[in-house]
């Protein structure tokens, strides 16, 4: 008894250790790898794929993060290297096809990142090894992710609506519905007062100035990049699994961005944005800190400790406020334990 006492003891303690060694909000322990693949030096490739990798000669098996960029998938993955090298560096790896010559109506509907996620499963891990990634990486093509920023959100819902697939998560980075800015086409993801037909643990981040205008006094000649009835609140409502909302408040809709583009966001006036006494650095590292413990928590590679940093403010490096709300699909599932995404073809129904 004694022996089984101690043996209890010192798992416990490894437990507690293991959750201590694990910061989010710092670079993770593998070195990383950028690579970005073209169609026309890229065999059966019909899109720019950008890849961030952990790149280790240690064995390191990585869920994978299928990523929509802003509007709707045209923003160069290049704009979000920061931010995703920091995530890898977790143990996770990116894939971000950015739209190459689809219509957008089809863009939309997001079917065609199949075909990508096809592609990937047969020729990624070689194409990365070509390029020099060290051999370690493993490619778990049956954990996969669903992330979108801004209409990129409306993309990943909208393939989410279609199937579930592999996807254990979704991640929406300051996510915005509908097709133009104007609403003149009527192509909406989320009927406001309606769940979604799918239920998946979601993590919905806000920046605080998304429903602010980027040029002051423009009425409605230039509307806000996320207004509040197009934007966030809208997806956390309509998502039947658990969620969590976590909302930077000082952050602009496109400080996720490299500094580069972020200041050039800024510059133009195209969204509101963060003033200078708030460091684009240290929201980036607020976002890839909560990417990665909703990967890790979803996972399980991490126990239920871990979830304090997506919900306490005072954990974050930026400020914060914080939304939870159980799954409906699964009213008896407690707030530790993790659930698969279930899906069905009509919507979940409120209580």
């Amino acid at each position: 008894m004694k022996l089984l006492a101690l043996i209890t003891q010192v798992l416990c303690l490894l437990a507690v250790s293991t959750a201590q060694d694990f910061d989010p909000f710092q670079n993770g322990p593998y070195e990383t790898m950028h690579k970005t693949f073209y169609p026309i030096l890229t065999s059966g490739l019909d899109h720019i794929l950008n890849v961030w990798a952990p790149d280790s000669a240690e064995v390191v098996n990585t869920p994978i993060v299928y990523f929509i960029s802003a509007f709707g998938g045209i923003m160069p993955g290049e704009c979000y290297k920061d931010l995703f090298t920091k995530v890898a560096s977790h143990g996770v790896t990116i894939v971000e096809p950015s739209m190459l010559g689809n219509d957008p109506v089809s863009n939309y509907q997001g079917i065609w990142m199949d075909d990508i996620m096809e592609w990937a499963e047969t020729h990624l891990r070689k194409e990365l090894s070509n390029a020099g990634l060290k051999e370690g990486l493993v490619l778990d093509h049956d954990s996969l992710f669903i992330m979108g920023h801004s209409a990129g959100g409306h993309v990943a819902v909208e393939y989410l609506k279609h199937h579930c697939g592999k996807a254990k998560g979704s991640i929406l980075i300051s996510p915005v519905d509908g097709f133009d800015p104007y609403g003149l086409i009527d192509i909406e993801a989320i009927t406001p007062g309606q769940y979604l037909n799918y239920a998946i643990p979601s993590l919905v981040l806000v920046a605080g100035l998304d429903n602010v205008k980027g040029i002051d006094g423009a009425g409605a000649i230039m509307p806000a990049c996320a207004p509040n009835d197009m934007s966030n609140k809208r997806f956390y409502d309509a998502m039947a699994g658990q969620t969590w909302l976590v909302n930077a408040t000082y952050y602009g809709h496109g400080d996720a961005l490299d500094d580069y583009w972020a200041d050039t966001v800024q510059w133009v006036h195209f969204c509101a944005a963060a003033s200078e006494d708030h460091s684009l650095e240290e929201y980036r590292r607020h976002l890839s800190g909560e990417i990665s413990t909703f990967i890790k928590y979803v996972m399980g590679q991490e126990d239920c400790s871990v979830l304090k940093y997506l919900q306490e403010p005072a954990l974050m490096p930026v400020e914060t406020t914080v939304l939870y709300k159980p799954s409906v699909a699964e009213p008896e599932l407690e707030k530790c334990s993790q659930s698969e995404c279930k899906w069905q073809s009509d919507p979940y129904k409120h209580n």
